[in-house]
């Protein structure tokens, strides 16, 4: 018999009206369409609506000098 898990839920606050129309690849189905739902900390947070997955898009590399 499997184990449900409840779903996490994640902590999101408002996200600026300017980046209200952000969206992101969904690193699952590549679908390019996924919107902004909140953003945690600094991070804006995505939802796909095919895969129904959340993600966050990966910090860009430091660069030095």
């Amino acid at each position: 018999m499997a184990r449900k898990y409840k779903p996490v839920v994640l902590p999101l606050r408002e996200v600026p009206a300017a980046l209200t129309e952000e969206r992101a690849r969904c690193p699952i189905c590549e679908d390019r369409s996924s919107g902004v739902i909140g953003r945690l900390g600094l991070r804006l947070v995505f939802r796909c609506e095919r895969c129904r997955v959340r993600f966050y898009r990966p910090s860009p590399a430091i660069r030095f000098g």
